[in-house]
C-alpha cells in the first residue's frame, strides 16, 4: 500500500510503498476513505520528540477491509468511523464504553509499530470502530474526532445558559467548540480570530458574534462592546506560546479558562494573577467511544454539522504539499485526504 511518512523535523512528508498491515484476532483493517489533516500533526512535525519514519493521521473514516479471526460483529464493507486506537475491548473500561482508558491501549498515530490514516489502510480495534449511516459522508465522519475534542472541552467547562464565552482561535477545534457552546445553551459565544475566512465559518458554526483580532485590537473591550458584559469562560484554542498568559490577562475575576490548544513548546504564565483573580484553569483533551456514538447520532439527526469545517480535499499524492501549506494557512480550515 501507499502511505505518507514523516521523515524528519520540518521536512515534507514522503509517499512510500509499505506492506499492507494485517489485523490481529480482535482487530479490523480499515480502507481509509477520508482523513483530516490535524493541526497537532503540523505541530508534531516541527517538534523534537516526534519519532521519524511514522505515518500520522488520526481523524478518519472508511470501510472495513478485513476482520480478525475472532470477530463476528463486523463484516467486510461496513462503513465505520473509528477512534485512532486499538483497545482490548474486554476490560472493565472498554465494556463501560471508555476504551480510551484501556490498560492495553495502543495508538495508531505517532506509533513506530503502527501506521496512522495518511495511508490506504490502517488497523483499529474491534471495539474502537463505530458504524456510520449511508446518509453521512466519509468526510463528515472523519470530522467526528475534532468534534469530539471540542465536545470534551465544552463539557469540562460546565457551561450554563448564563455564561458568556470567548473562543480564541477559529481553527477546526475552536470552531467545534463554538458549535458545542451554542448547542449547550451559552448565552453569548464570541470567536476571536485574525483570519477573515475563519471568522465567516465561525458564524456558520453559530457564533453569536465574531472579533477580528488583527491589528492589536483590545479583544475584551470589543467583546464587552458586542455583548454588554465580559466573558465568564475563555477557551484557548491556538496552542502558541504566550496564549495562556494572554487569556489570564483577559479573564475577569472568578472566570474559567479552558486550554485546548496543543502547544508543543515550553510555556510560562504568572500564577499570582490566577490567584488574585480566583480563576479556574482547565486543561482539556480526550474523548470516549460514547462521545463518537453521540456525535454520529446528532450528525444523523441534523442537530449539529461538520460541513462548514471541510474546506479542501486532496489525494494521497497531493498530501505532502497540502501539509506544508498548512504551516502558514490562508483559506484552509479542515483539509481532507482521500487516499
Amino acid at each position: 500500500m501507499k502511505a505518507a511518512f514523516f521523515v524528519g523535523k520540518n521536512r515534507p512528508l514522503q509517499i512510500r510503498d509499505t506492506p499492507t498491515p494485517e489485523p490481529g484476532p480482535r482487530q479490523l483493517r480499515i480502507r481509509v476513505k477520508a482523513c483530516g489533516i490535524c493541526g497537532s500533526d503540523i505541530h508534531a512535525s516541527e517538534a523534537n520528540w516526534t519519532p521519524e519514519n511514522i505515518v500520522m493521521g488520526h481523524e478518519f473514516s472508511g470501510l472495513v477491509d478485513a476482520i480478525g479471526s475472532e470477530i463476528t460483529r463486523w463484516k467486510v464493507g461496513d462503513r465505520v468511523a473509528p477512534l485512532p486506537q486499538i483497545s482490548c475491548g474486554v476490560c472493565a473500561n472498554c465494556l463501560a464504553g471508555n476504551n480510551s482508558a484501556c490498560k492495553q491501549l495502543e495508538s495508531v498515530d505517532y506509533n513506530p509499530a503502527r501506521n496512522g490514516a495518511y495511508a490506504e489502510f490502517t488497523i483499529v480495534g474491534e471495539a474502537d470502530a463505530l458504524p456510520i449511516s449511508d446518509a453521512l459522508s466519509f468526510e463528515e465522519a472523519a470530522a467526528v474526532e475534532p468534534l469530539a475534542v471540542g465536545l470534551d472541552a465544552v463539557r469540562r467547562a460546565k457551561l450554563s445558559g448564563e455564561d458568556s464565552v470567548l473562543i480564541i482561535g477559529a481553527g477546526p477545534i475552536g470552531l467545534s467548540i463554538t458549535q458545542w457552546a451554542r448547542f449547550f445553551g451559552a448565552r453569548d459565544v464570541v470567536v476571536s480570530e485574525m483570519n477573515p475566512i475563519r471568522l465567516e465559518i465561525a458564524t456558520k458554526m453559530q457564533a453569536t458574534h465574531t472579533i477580528d483580532a488583527a491589528g492589536g485590537i483590545d479583544v475584551v473591550a470589543e467583546f464587552e462592546n458586542k455583548t454588554g458584559r465580559q466573558p465568564s469562560v475563555i477557551f484557548e484554542a491556538v496552542g502558541a506560546p504566550g496564549m495562556i498568559q494572554r487569556c489570564i490577562e483577559m479573564a475577569q475575576t472568578e472566570s474559567r479558562i479552558v486550554v485546548v490548544g496543543v502547544c508543543q513548546e515550553s510555556d510560562t504564565f504568572e500564577p499570582v494573577q490566577c490567584i488574585l483573580k480566583s480563576l479556574q484553569m482547565i486543561f482539556a483533551y480526550g474523548y470516549t467511544t460514547r462521545d463518537f456514538a453521540y456525535i454520529l447520532e446528532l450528525l444523523d439527526a441534523g442537530r449539529i454539522t461538520a460541513r462548514p469545517l471541510i474546506s479542501h480535499r486532496v489525494n494521497l499524492e497531493e498530501l505532502p504539499l497540502a501539509f506544508e501549506a498548512l504551516r502558514r494557512p490562508t483559506d484552509q480550515i479542515k483539509v481532507i485526504v482521500q487516499p
